[in-house]
């Protein structure tokens, strides 16, 4: 529609204002805020320059457009800021999102694993929902169209409800932490409850990784198993998962119930229906949504545009924090049960 001078005034001056904390995955954080029309994007810190370099080249911004720090406190104190990303590696979100949600930043983006405790993991949860922070955490799925139309059809009944979630991640960068949390939390996105225990073994090689993570930031696979999983949740969808190195590069779920059966992956999916409970499936057309996967920073677009409206109209999260930690607590699980001869592990993991 047409926009006014005074319209466009109105939009520039309720623009929030955003940075990220982190400066390579963080590049793909930073393109997103720069093409949100809801967001403007100011400031990025990392404590690596050369890191902070590339950061501009993957937002695809010039250098200079915008403030630069080595100290994300004092680009909180010195900002104003209404958003951020932290985008940390994997064990080093929690100081970062706390501080920024006690600074009165009102939304934060955080990179997935939300953390490698849960003890870190509980801590951003009491001190965003004490502030009333809203919160994401980039589990890219969860803001993809295709597959939240498959969840609204599977909610809406249309297999019968859901018994089992068999799904797959192979390729090197299969690791439990650093990727596999995106297949760990797109099943508990499906699940849609509480996850009650966790039963797991790792691939040769990690028989004794023992029950705390040692990813040492998520960039190397020989830190980070991979693994065979098997979750219950409270609702009494059982999840198969199998996190797979010396495999092909995918990711797949596949999502069953008593009247049929959705196959999902980021370039398509297919669906069956079953005429009678149990019966022999017929493949029909899928969910009309067919928005699929993109290129890391497109995938990010709409979850900064989902946050600005959690801001502004309440809206819930695609990916909310208490599904972050419960994601979490699954990878920590599966740790405790490959260290424990792949026991089941109940949930929830004691503390202390």
């Amino acid at each position: 529609g047409f926009c006014t001078r005074k319209d466009a005034i109105i939009m520039a001056a309720e623009r929030l204002r955003a940075a990220v904390i982190g400066g390579g995955l963080g590049g793909a954080h930073g393109y997103a805020y720069a093409r949100a029309q809801e967001c403007e994007l100011v400031a990025a810190c990392d404590i690596d320059p050369v890191a902070l370099g590339r950061f501009f080249e993957r937002a695809e911004i010039a250098r200079g457009d915008i403030a630069e720090y080595t100290d994300y406190r004092e680009m909180l104190a010195q900002e104003n800021l209404d958003v951020i990303s932290v985008a940390t590696p994997d064990h080093l979100h929690t100081d970062p999102v706390c501080d920024a949600s006690e600074a009165g930043v009102r939304g934060i983006l955080c990179e997935k694993p939300l953390a490698t405790t849960v003890e870190d993991a509980d801590r951003m949860v009491e001190v965003t929902e004490r502030n009333g922070t809203k919160v994401s955490v980039d589990h890219t799925r969860s803001f993809i169209p295709s597959y939240q139309a498959v969840r609204q059809a599977i909610r809406a009944g249309e297999i019968g409800g859901l018994t089992r979630i068999i799904a797959h991640m192979g390729g090197k960068r299969s690791m439990l932490f650093r990727n596999g949390t995106h297949i760990v939390d797109l099943v508990c996105f499906f699940a849609d409850a509480a996850p009650k225990w966790v039963i797991a073994a790792h691939e040769r090689g990690f028989e004794d990784y023992g029950p705390v993570y040692d990813g040492k930031g998520g960039k190397d696979p020989q830190f980070d198993p991979g693994s065979t999983l098997i979750i219950e949740f409270a609702n009494g969808v059982r999840g198969i998962l199998n996190s797979a190195k010396l495999t092909p590069q995918f990711s797949e779920c596949d999502l069953q119930g008593p009247g049929g059966r959705f196959i999902i992956d980021d370039q398509r999916c297919r669906a069956w229906k079953c005429d009678e409970p149990e019966g022999t499936p017929r493949e029909v057309a899928p969910p009309p949504e067919r928005g699929y996967a993109q290129p890391f920073g497109e995938n990010l677009i709409p979850a900064v545009q989902e946050l600005a409206q959690m801001i502004r109209s309440d809206a819930p999260s695609s990916s909310p924090v208490r599904r972050g930690r419960d994601t979490v607590e699954i990878l920590l699980a599966a740790l405790a049960s490959q260290e424990a001869g792949s026991a089941k592990i109940e949930l929830p993991l004691p503390r202390g």
